[in-house]
Formats: structure tokens, sequence, C-alpha cells
């Protein structure tokens, strides 16, 4: 981790060195597919900025702030005609942290390709609930929750440029895969006051990540 942080000062020290500091701010929306989340997706908004651009290099830092809400479990019991339900799970997540990415750059101002390795650090907090079945009705009867740390790498690759002949603002469209562990962190969290097992969340993802930069300085 310590030897990531030295190589990326490294390279903003060189690469600032050797170019003119423009930075660009950027904002952008992330959407990874998954079946296992409500709507089939979980995601993230973002901003940050490219610092500057040195040949093909173009080092980015940021902040993501993550969302998502897997699946409903509804536990039935099917001795009677028709099933009734005698239980449910929920659950959702958020997550804010920072990255930092060495964005490779092949092409021009009007497109261009990007390759975009990024080392994301923060913190995640799950959240569960269980409801018992009373009256036809479901009732809350534990919400739990519980907060730590994440690191993670997201990958990403795609085509960024002036797509829509804009002054001062170019866009890039990737393809992003996110080693994300939300599956870990519900693991972590237990009931007590029921033995039944429900899991959420995925261990990583493949999905689309939109970004609008702007050229204010």
């Amino acid at each position: 981790m310590k030897n990531l942080y030295l190589l990326f000062i490294v390279l903003l020290i060189f690469g600032s060195a050797q170019s003119q500091f423009q930075p660009k701010i950027y904002a952008g929306l992330q959407g990874i597919y998954d079946k296992g989340f409500e709507s089939n997706v979980y995601g993230s908004f973002e901003a940050g900025a490219e610092l500057f651009q040195y040949k093909f290099l173009a080092p980015e830092i940021g902040l993501k702030y993550y969302t998502g809400s897997p699946n409903e479990l509804e536990i039935l019991n099917f001795d009677p005609n028709p099933p009734v339900g005698i239980g449910k799970f929920d659950s959702r997540f958020k997550s804010f942290v920072f990255s930092i990415g060495p964005k490779l750059i092949f092409g021009n101002e009007e497109a261009a390709l990007v390759i975009l390795p990024e080392y994301n650090v923060g913190n995640i907090r799950t959240f569960k609930r269980f409801f018992n079945a009373e009256n036809n009705s479901y009732l809350l009867t534990e919400d739990i929750n519980n907060s730590q740390n994440i690191n993670f790498w997201n990958f990403s690759a795609g085509v960024q440029g002036n797509l829509f002949d804009l002054d001062r603002i170019t866009f890039s469209v990737l393809i992003t895969y996110s080693t994300l562990d939300s599956e870990e962190a519900f693991d972590n969290l237990d009931f007590r006051e029921t033995s039944k097992k429900y899991s959420a969340g995925s261990k990583d993802g493949i999905g689309l990540t939109l970004r609008a930069y702007f050229d204010i300085f």
C-alpha cells in the first residue's frame, strides 16, 4: 500500500515537472450489473480530477460513493396450500472511498483509447433487517449494521474524447471490472433473533462508467 502511494507521488512529481499543470475536474456515474441486487444493479456517484497529461500518462484522483440493495429474501412455509410467508430479510450497503489511478490515454482530444486501473481505499457500512410474519404481515424483528475498512481495485477501458463537440468538455465511456467485495462485508453480520441464513452482496462485477471532464483552468 505504501509502495503504491510512493509510486503515485513519484509519477505526479515527474509528470508535473515535464508537463503543464492543467487539471480537469470530472463527475460521473458507475453502474455494476449483478442479478443479486434490486434492478440487477448497484453503483456509485464519483467526482475527482485528472491532474495533468504527459504524453500518454494522465493520473487521476477521485472520491466515490457506492450504494446498493441486494434482493430481498422471503422464507415460505410450503405445508399449507398456498404457501405462506414466515419471515423476510432485506439489506443495503453504502461505501465511501478515495481512488488513485495512472490513467493511460492513446489518441487525441477528439477520440482516444483509455485504460484506467484504480486503487480504492475507504469504508463500507452494511445493513441487514429481519422481519417476522405476524397476522398476515411482516413486523421488523431485528435491525443490524456494521462498518469496516475496505480496499479494492477497479480496471476500466474504453474511449474518451469530445464526443458531442462541446467547448472545454470531454466525455468517457468505460467498461469497468470492479473487485468491490460487499459479500464479505455482509457475511460479517449475524442475526441473533433467527438461525436462518441470509447471504447478500457480491464479490465483484462488470459494468459501465460514464464521466464528463471539465477543462475549467
